[in-house]
């Protein structure tokens, strides 16, 4: 009888200890969103008074709070940085790949996506966007090329890979040069086509296709100005009630794509904004997989861009640059350690800071002067920046250094770092804290969807 107990008890264990195994995966892709810019975020909303947030406390924040959180490392097979494409690949593919690369490996061959897999056995796949549908991450998990560059060729395997849900912009490149006669085998592949927010709210095909703006869609600090234009949260909440038909899952890749494009500007208030679209658009996936609770929601960034900071600042230099014989600064002076109503600034800017600057060159030359471009920036930003301080006041760059300069805030590039990054699971599946690489993601959502065993450098 204790012989049968200690039986009992082993297999009990041993059922207990089984990897729960996940039926959905959503996989929310931050472009460019390294640890930087999600602390940027979680603090100017714990610090600001944005009306959406009354408890002080961002969707993001409480995503992480809710999760298992690792670190993970990005580097391609034969450089440091990374760029979108490669990350991508990576990603998808599990395989080291080269920049610019698209569903290939560092030797140019072919790999299979986890996409891909996932659509031969028998399951529905999606990915949704704010860019455009051909751009590089979205690419990476439906197509191969050997440059990311190759967008029409991109989109005519994005049609063909089967894929039930394709959303974001790039209708050019469905209906344009050798892609004319694109849409047109869409529908024969059974898709429905949509344009613009109240077609996608009424859509209800089997397979969705939702080209929303001829190249990218709008920066969300821009939205006002297209009400006919799905924001991200919109195009997920479709792409759900198409996908989760399928009773044998789905894998939905959801990119907030436009972080990326705001950080590279070093544009705080335009980046503040995406990934406010990001943390709108959270609380509906968790959402889903609590009620579905076979479903893994993860969360990530392909590569770190721009990564901002702020920084105190001496307001009487000659007082300051003093050290004592180890190095230490002696401190003297004014320092500003800048306060929170930098966060409130952020809040009031309609106008991407580029799009004000590109506008302002499209006037007439007799109306490029100094006092307009003031008008204009003042406008965009929602507050006065006074640019007649500067040698040259339309000077686009000194006068986008003086507004970061004037918030004490710091940009280490305009292109992407090297830093680590984080990877957010919410839904306790086993494989995604500790310290790990880019490439084993795939391996990681294959053992989470009951594909394969987790392996044992995979494990925690």
């Amino acid at each position: 009888m204790k012989k049968f107990l200690v039986l009992l008890a082993v297999c009990l264990f041993a059922v207990g200890a089984q990897a729960k195994t996940a039926k959905n995966l959503i996989w929310v892709i931050g472009d460019g969103m390294g640890p930087s810019a999600v602390g940027f975020f979680m603090e100017a909303v714990r610090n600001g008074n944005n009306p959406a947030f009354p408890d002080k406390v961002s969707n993001l924040e409480k995503f992480i709070n809710r999760s298992d959180t690792g670190l993970y490392f990005n580097n391609t097979k034969g450089s440091i940085v990374s760029d979108s494409a490669c990350a991508a690949t990576q990603m998808a593919t599990g395989q080291f790949s080269l920049p610019d690369y698209i569903g290939q490996d560092y030797s140019g061959l072919n790999v299979k996506t986890i996409m891909e897999e996932a659509k031969e056995r028998g399951m529905s796949v999606g990915v949704v966007t704010d860019v455009y549908v051909t751009d590089a991450t979205p690419a990476a998990f439906l197509s191969h090329a050997r440059s990311r560059k190759m967008k029409y060729d991109i989109a005519r395997q994005m049609i063909a890979s089967g894929a039930d849900v394709i959303m974001g912009g790039g209708l050019k490149y469905f209906t344009q040069g050798e892609n004319k006669k694109l849409l047109k085998e869409a529908k024969k592949q059974g898709y429905t086509i949509v344009k613009n927010k109240k077609q996608l709210a009424s859509a209800k095909g089997k397979k969705i296709l939702g080209l929303f703006a001829d190249e990218a869609m709008p920066f969300y600090v821009e939205k006002t100005l297209h009400p006919n234009t799905p924001t991200l949260k919109d195009m997920a909440v479709a792409a759900l009630k198409v996908l989760s038909k399928n009773p044998k899952g789905f894998i939905l890749m959801v990119e907030a794509g436009k972080i990326d494009w705001a950080l590279h500007e070093n544009d705080a208030g335009a980046s503040y904004y995406e990934m406010l679209t990001l943390d709108e658009t959270l609380p509906l996936l968790t959402a889903f997989a609590d009620k579905n609770e076979d479903t893994l929601v993860y969360l990530n960034a392909d590569h770190e861009t721009g990564a901002p900071a702020f920084n105190y600042r001496h307001l009487d230099e000659a007082q300051v640059q003093h050290k004592n014989a180890q190095g230490e600064m002696l401190y003297g002076g004014h320092t500003d350690y800048i306060d929170y109503k930098q966060y409130d600034k952020l809040l009031l800017q309609t106008r991407v800071l580029y799009y004000v600057n590109e506008d302002f060159k499209k006037l007439p030359a007799a109306q490029q002067t100094p006092q307009k471009f003031q008008e204009m920036l003042d406008k965009g930003l929602g507050y006065h920046v006074d640019i007649s301080v500067l040698e040259n006041p339309t000077d686009y760059d000194a006068v986008k250094k003086l507004i970061n300069e004037q918030k004490g805030l710091a940009w280490a590039t305009g292109t992407h770092t090297s830093g680590m990054l984080l990877g957010i699971a919410y839904g306790d599946y086993d494989g995604f804290t500790g310290v790990y690489h880019n490439t084993d993601l795939k391996n990681k959502f294959s053992a989470a969807l009951g594909w394969t065993e987790l392996s044992d450098t995979d494990e925690d």
